[in-house]
């Protein structure tokens, strides 16, 4: 009877251990789902015409006027930092609340170091929430503010810093085209050298294709993949201008200059600097004075000469 006893003791014993086991996966999965994935969610992204970023005493606007995107009502915005801010936007979620000893200084971190984030629909204010994170930026934090919890926020499937795209400065959301207008209205292209003015060279269209001024010979495919690189040249960066490194570069005059001027004679300026031989980095000069950062890869099929385009036997 006794070992009868201790059986079904056991057996009971175990049953209660499997139970104890299943509530505690039940209340666990429970309590991850009463964490509203659509918390930090506002209206459709498609909606939204207004975003304010504002971090440290900087502030930085997002617009949507005469159908784009514009950066503080001065430049045209990337679209592709758009669309990252609204993809985010839309799939952050918050993972867990953060733990109850670190809420008092994660809350004043993000209320000192944090990006505040507004967003407005038709003038009207949708959310409003502190984004930030710690220190190796591997992971974010969302806080409404107040009295309300921070949570820890991911992207499901990813492993980003999810605030990392609000932290931008003005400069990372402006578009880096450097050539940014309606090619179509392209009236002419000039290149000029100061060092070797001989190699200086005109472009222009003619008849549907494109040709160089008093030089007949030359080659076409090269002057077409010339004018593609032109068109799809990018900057890697907004350079300020206190920077005291590209002072010095811009003090030793441009190496050349290039100059597109459009069917309304409006012209589009970028000066080249010499880069130093182990700089990956061209700096650059815009028509309104603003410097740039370029890929050196992309200048070096920038600066061709004039006898670059001359074909085979000429």
């Amino acid at each position: 009877m006794s070992a009868k006893r201790n059986t079904t003791l056991l057996i009971s014993l175990a049953f209660l251990v499997m139970l104890s086991s299943l509530l505690f996966i039940l209340t666990g999965r429970r309590s991850e789902r009463a964490v509203d994935p659509d918390y930090f969610r506002t209206v459709a992204s498609e909606n939204i015409d207004r975003v304010l970023l504002k971090r440290q005493g900087k502030e930085v606007e997002l617009s949507f006027t005469n159908n784009r995107w514009r950066v503080n009502n001065t430049w045209d915005a990337d679209n592709q930092m758009i669309k990252v801010l609204f993809a985010t936007l839309r799939q952050a979620e918050p993972r867990r609340p953060v733990a109850a000893a670190l809420r008092d200084s994660v809350c004043a971190r993000l209320e000192r170091d944090g990006v505040l984030v507004t967003v407005f629909t038709q003038g009207q204010e949708q959310m409003r929430f502190f984004a930030g994170g710690n220190t190796l930026k591997t992971e974010t934090w969302f806080w409404k503010g107040g009295e309300s919890e921070p949570y820890q926020m991911v992207i499901p499937g990813y492993r980003v810093f999810v605030a990392g795209i609000l932290e931008l400065d003005e400069s990372g959301w402006r578009n880096k085209r450097i050539f940014d207008f309606n090619w179509r209205n392209f009236k002419s292209f000039s290149a000029y050298y100061n060092s070797d003015p001989a190699q200086n060279f005109q472009l222009e269209f003619d008849r549907d294709r494109v040709v160089m001024r008093q030089e007949d010979a030359a080659d076409t495919a090269k002057l077409n993949g010339y004018l593609d690189a032109v068109s799809l040249l990018f900057a890697r960066r907004f350079i300020d201008a206190q920077d005291p490194h590209a002072d010095s570069v811009v003090k030793t005059g441009p190496l050349a200059k290039l100059e597109i001027r459009d069917i309304a004679d409006r012209a589009y300026v970028l000066e080249l600097f010499r880069p130093s031989p182990r700089s990956q980095e061209v700096i650059g000069r815009l028509g309104d004075g603003q410097r740039v950062a370029l890929d050196k890869a992309d200048v070096a099929e920038l600066v061709r000469k004039r006898d670059y385009f001359k074909q085979a036997g000429h």
